[in-house]
């Protein structure tokens, strides 16, 4: 297993993560769930971090995602102070640079697939990216047809929704792209196509991806566990 990435001599410029003194606790009588001394992340990196259900990955997520806040420490993220931002400008940094891929994938529904990318258009305020034109390159670059574009999103096979998910996240072009076991209801053929065009599409961007099936390690450079970054005073439930 490779260890976490840490590169001392990068600045907080050339880190996609920088998370110092980390740590949660969903009760304050309670061992924390997050006790992260150390991490760093570089721009660009790809990452791969297991755990078994209940170790703490969804809560590294939700603080990575601004969803939840640190009982203490400090997290940066793209050289921004991200934890001591307020709840209104982490919702602005997310929607501008983060991008993020759900285990259930979280597609509106009712609305078309162009709909759901310009959604997230619309939220991150990005008024320079032309929609049409950068959905469509998405959707090439996932072997989607471009006439699904004009489908409702609930009327897609799985697979599809699966890959309109990463076009969504992808949207705004963000520097960071957080993943949540997004395989868990693939068999191994689709599992594996899923993971090629994932991370094809996200060659440019910092990635973490997160999930307990550890077979999934092979398509990564980098790998950790949350036992690793967790230091053993720390007592995920």
């Amino acid at each position: 297993m490779t260890e976490p990435a840490q590169i001392k001599n990068d600045t907080s410029a050339d880190l996609a993560v920088c998370m110092t003194g980390v740590t949660f606790a969903y009760d304050k009588s309670a061992l924390p769930v997050i006790d992260i001394e150390s991490w760093e992340l570089p721009k660009g990196r790809h990452i791969f971090i297991s755990g078994a259900s209940g170790s703490g990955k969804s809560t590294l997520l939700n603080l990575l995602t601004g969803t939840l806040q640190a009982s203490s420490g400090n997290i940066e993220l793209l050289g921004k102070p991200f934890s001591k931002l307020s709840a209104r400008r982490k919702d602005a940094f997310r929607a501008q640079n983060i991008g993020v891929v759900f285990q259930q994938f979280n597609l509106i529904g009712y609305l078309t697939v162009y709909q759901n990318l310009a959604v997230a258009a619309y939220f991150a305020k990005n008024q320079t990216v032309d929609v049409a034109a950068r959905a469509t390159t998405l959707l090439n670059k996932l072997q989607l047809p471009t006439d699904v574009l004009h489908k409702r999103a609930d009327l897609l096979s799985v697979g599809q929704q699966q890959r309109v998910a990463i076009a969504r996240a992808l949207i705004n072009e963000p520097s960071l792209v957080i993943v949540d076991e997004p395989t868990s209801a693939l068999d191994a053929d689709a599992r594996d196509k899923f993971m090629q065009l994932l991370l094809e599409a996200t060659a440019h961007s910092a990635v973490i991806f997160v999930s307990h099936d550890k077979s999934l390690a092979q398509y990564f450079d980098e790998q950790t566990d949350m036992s690793c970054l967790n230091r053993p005073s720390g007592s995920p439930v």
